[in-house]
């Protein structure tokens, strides 16, 4: 990056852009906390400086064609593969009942304070990597890890109300506290979020669960109240007390578990999403508090509020599949002495390739149970149970197919063939090495079609 940085000073050198680029967010940040960013964002102090350096760049062949943002007065150039965005210092206002900011040209000063907040309000010269602390308190903010908005924070969360979840997604990316003021701010204003655009949000949400403190993240949604308007169904597990697998509230136990769980969004999302339907399916009796079914109910629910996030079908699929088959293994033990070789064939099957997210989730949460039912061996036994059955099976697949089942029974596609490919599968689980013939002989014998 210092490379790019420097191709840039010398083509701007005795020019009108000399002292007026400035490095400004998340880079200047990074290098005073002295972590690498590939994240370049330039300041121009001139009307439409920011598409007019980049038109420079790429003139000089320095630079690929600029992608021109006319409205804002940005462009998106490409250096040495490295993506830079150049845009004037501008000043934003807002008309009443319009979230679409008018904008245009403005100082330095200007362009600071509409910035979110101080620790990303920083600039550093291109010429000579000079850093300016404009509001006076990024670079102490960063030395005292605080997230804190560059203006009253009524203001900074009204003009977009995402900021707030960036404040979120600041402190536990960074291990940084929000600010009294700034958490007061996002208190008052939580509700604003119902005019943010799910996609938004869900992108925000990614980025807290994927840090290394996702359970803070969610600790700070919910003490804030944005969770109510993200996923409200989270709030309503807290003070769901449980039965004596368990020495937390379902909330505690889901954060636990979700910290417990490696930084992958499948699993991260099922982690938080496990139990969601444990307030609706606790029963009490006189055996105690029991969650009859409530993965099946939990993996619907969970389509439910994905679905609402806009996440990618093939996500919210690997997830409710995780949420549904989560339970499969409680009542085996740690040991799975119990667990026949044919279950432990049938599990391979059903997960295929999700087979090692689904033991990642069950692992957490195994371990977020009380001390003397947290089963802490039981996925290391069964990865031993798989890897011995994957010799057994020998990569071998399914030698029936629904064509071979409607030639040997002479039946038209329809309902009847995926019932006997279920049969089919269910004695080939049970005898590996059986051939097709074999199989469809077997079913003929027993099975009444």
């Amino acid at each position: 990056m210092k490379d790019v940085i420097k191709i840039i000073a010398d083509a701007i050198r005795e020019t009108k852009f000399e002292n007026n680029a400035f490095i400004a967010g998340g880079f200047v940040r990074d290098k005073i906390m002295g972590k690498e960013s590939n994240d370049l964002d330039i300041v121009i102090s001139l009307p439409d400086g920011g598409i007019e350096l980049a038109k420079h760049l790429y003139e000089k062949g320095l630079s690929s064609r600029p992608v021109i943002f006319q409205r804002f007065g940005t462009a998106q150039i490409i250096i040495k593969n490295f993506k830079i965005e150049f845009v004037m210092a501008r000043k934003e206002s807002y008309r009443s009942k319009n979230r679409k900011p008018d904008v245009a040209h403005g100082t330095i000063n200007e362009d600071i304070y509409r910035r979110d907040f101080t620790i990303n309000a920083l600039i550093m010269n291109v010429m000579n990597n000079e850093v300016q602390d404009i509001t006076g308190k990024g670079i102490s903010d960063i030395k005292s890890k605080i997230i804190r908005a560059t203006s009253p924070p009524n203001i900074i969360f009204e003009e977009d109300p995402l900021r707030m979840l960036r404040a979120v997604r600041f402190a536990v990316q960074l291990n940084f506290t929000i600010d009294k003021e700034t958490m007061m701010g996002i208190i008052r204003n939580a509700e604003m979020l119902k005019h943010i655009s799910r996609e938004r949000i869900r992108d925000e949400l990614i980025k807290i669960l994927l840090s290394s403190a996702p359970a803070e993240g969610i600790i700070i949604m919910i003490d804030s109240g944005i969770m109510q308007y993200v996923i409200p169904e989270i709030v309503l597990l807290k003070g769901v007390q449980q039965n004596k697998y368990h020495d937390k509230d379902v909330l505690g136990h889901t954060l636990q578990v979700l910290q417990n769980t490696h930084d992958e969004i499948i699993i991260r999302l099922s982690a938080l999403l496990h139990d969601i339907s444990k307030p609706q399916t606790k029963t009490i009796d006189e055996k105690g508090i029991h969650f009859y079914r409530h993965e099946v109910a939990g993996a619907k629910r969970a389509r439910k509020i994905l679905n609402d996030l806009k996440f990618p079908k093939d996500t919210i699929d690997k997830v409710t599949k995780l949420i549904k088959n989560h339970m499969r293994l409680k009542s085996f033990g740690d040991t799975l002495e119990t667990l026949s070789d044919v279950a432990v064939r049938r599990l391979m099957f059903q997960m295929q390739d999700d087979l090692e997210l689904l033991l990642s989730l069950i692992h957490a949460d195994n371990i977020s149970h009380a001390e003397a039912y947290n089963l802490p061996s039981q996925i290391l036994n069964l990865k031993l149970r798989v890897a011995s059955n994957i010799k057994k099976i020998n990569g071998k697949k399914l030698p029936v197919t629904g064509r071979d089942i409607m030639l040997h029974f002479e039946i038209s596609e329809g309902q009847n063939v995926g019932k006997i490919l279920d049969i089919a599968n269910e004695i080939w689980l049970k005898h590996p090495s059986w051939n097709k013939l074999e199989i469809l002989n077997k079913i003929e014998l027993e099975e009444e079609l």
